[in-house]
């Protein structure tokens, strides 16, 4: 007999609903707590343990001091069905995924302020329940939505200036709004006007094309420009550039919220013509079709909705 027919014959052989039973076994350690779990009477699990036990030619679990404990066999049969069960359940219906227990590795774009007020979310909220998962930020570049669209990333994390092809999905995530830090004791006070924000020097956050495209966007819609002397590619880097000079920076709500925790430096809002904007996710509609990324997004989603941009 060939090796694939024999393969056949043993699969045809095996219940594979003993499997499922026997993951659940060797989580419980307890025949009576996997027999409510499976729902069985104490009798049933039993038995079932015993069909296990015939099908492997081993004990698999084995009473101890502490109560039931795995055997060689039985713990390898345990790591195996930990990874072939979602693959499993992926074959025959819905694909499932369970962040306590499968390993996946996600890449996501975004510019550092969103990432200032959405990583923190994930830090504390999402990873502990997801041990083996890892989420890759890198930084924002112009080609993200096409990295999104050939599939070197998940999803991209934009401002909705940004277009999305009609191929593409999006979605808002939240809404964003402007302020001004300046050095405490620098001459501008709490009600900025745009008639004193142009007056200014600036410190300019370059994301795209050398700009930092809202704000300056929305002085050009007016016919406006303002004036910079220095720019860099950071928000956290440009905050460190503020103190003890006359310059201005115009920074989204992490950023004014670490502002505010320094004794040196104030927050204005910025001038009402320097309207805020939204954050938008990105992605590609095959990804709807892959439990693991329908989970990512789903995260994403949640955490937005808890940031907190107020003043």
């Amino acid at each position: 007999m060939c090796i694939m027919n024999l393969r056949w014959k043993q699969l045809r052989q095996m219940d594979l609903n003993l499997l499922v039973a026997f993951a659940v076994f060797a989580e419980e350690l307890s025949v009576s707590a996997a027999a409510k779990r499976l729902l069985l009477s104490q009798s049933a699990a039993s038995r079932t343990l015993d069909r296990l036990r015939a099908q492997f030619d081993d004990e698999l679990m084995v009473r101890s001091a502490g109560g039931y404990q795995l055997t060689p066999v039985g713990a390898r049969l345990a790591r195996e069905l930990e990874r072939l069960l979602p693959e499993i359940e992926s074959l025959t219906g819905k694909p499932v995924f369970d962040p306590a227990r499968e390993e996946a590795s996600f890449r996501i774009t975004a510019p550092d302020n969103l990432c200032a007020m959405l990583c923190p979310l994930l830090c504390r909220e999402v990873l502990p329940k997801a041990p083996r998962v890892k989420l890759i930020f890198v930084p924002w570049s112009e080609a993200a939505v096409e990295d999104v669209d050939r599939g070197r990333l998940d999803i991209a994390v934009s401002n909705d200036d940004v277009l999305v092809p009609v191929h593409l999905r999006s979605q808002r995530l939240y809404r964003e709004h402007f302020w001004c830090v300046v050095a405490r004791g620098s001459r501008w006070r709490e009600q900025l006007t745009l008639k004193q924000y142009l007056e200014a020097e600036h410190i300019a956050v370059s994301l795209i094309d050398g700009v930092q495209s809202i704000p300056d966007k929305r002085l050009a819609a007016l016919g406006k420009r303002r004036r910079w002397s220095i720019n860099v590619p950071y928000f956290g880097a440009a905050l460190e550039c503020v103190e003890r000079t006359e310059l201005m920076l115009t920074v989204t709500s992490s950023g004014a919220r670490a502002a505010r925790l320094r004794k040196d430096l104030r927050v204005m809002e910025a001038p009402k013509e320097i309207t805020g904007f939204g954050f938008q996710a990105i992605w590609h509609p095959r990804i709807e079709t892959d439990a693991a990324r329908r989970w990512l997004s789903e995260q994403i989603f949640e955490a937005a909705k808890r940031i907190d941009t107020g003043p």
